[in-house]
C-alpha cells in the first residue's frame, strides 16, 4: 500500500495520508466541480441545485420545508426561502401546508423540476449505478460501511467547527 505525503498545515512539517483518504479528497474535488457544472447547466444557483437535490434524492420520510431545508444545505432559513421562491417561479416546485401542522410548509419537486435536473443528472447516475454493479454485494456492504463512517467523520467534524 503506497501513502502520498503532502504538508501539514498544522505544524509545517509532512504528513503521510492513506491511499483512501487521497481518494476521497479527489472524490470531493470532482463532487464540487460537478455540482457547479451541473448548475450553470440548469442555470440555477449552487443553493437552488442543493435544494433540488435534498427533495429529488435525499428526501427523508418526513416532508421538507423551507426550514428544514435550511439546516440541510447551512444556510439561514430566509436565503433558503429565497431559494425556494426562485424555484417555485421557476416551475420547479411547488408548496402545501404541512400534513400535521397547518403552520409549515412542505415543498414538492414539479414533474418539469424533476425532468429537468434528473435529466441532467441522469448520466453521472447512470454512470455510478454501473460503478456499483460491478461489486460483488459482499464489497458493496464493506464499500456502504465506509461511506456511512466517512460521513459520520464529516458529521462530528461540522459539531466540532459550529
Amino acid at each position: 500500500m503506497t501513502q502520498e505525503t503532502a504538508a501539514d498545515p498544522a505544524d509545517g512539517s509532512l504528513a503521510v495520508f492513506s491511499p483512501d483518504l487521497v481518494a476521497m479528497r479527489e472524490l470531493l474535488t470532482l463532487v464540487s466541480l460537478a455540482r457547479v457544472a451541473l448548475a450553470r447547466r440548469l442555470a440555477m444557483s449552487l443553493h437552488d441545485l442543493e435544494v433540488m437535490e435534498h427533495l429529488l434524492l435525499g428526501g427523508p420520510a418526513e416532508p421538507l420545508g423551507p426550514a428544514e431545508l435550511s439546516r440541510r444545505i447551512g444556510v439561514s432559513t430566509a436565503a433558503a426561502t429565497q431559494s425556494v421562491n426562485r424555484l417555485e417561479a421557476a416551475g420547479h416546485l411547488t408548496r402545501r401546508p404541512h400534513p400535521a401542522d397547518r403552520r409549515r410548509q412542505t415543498l414538492d419537486v414539479t414533474p418539469a423540476g424533476s425532468q429537468q435536473v434528473m435529466g441532467a443528472l441522469g448520466p453521472l447516475l447512470g454512470l455510478l449505478e454501473e460503478n456499483s454493479q460491478r461489486l460483488t454485494e459482499p464489497e458493496r456492504r464493506i464499500v456502504t460501511r465506509h461511506l456511512r463512517d466517512e460521513a459520520d467523520a464529516y458529521r462530528t467534524f461540522l459539531t466540532l467547527v459550529d
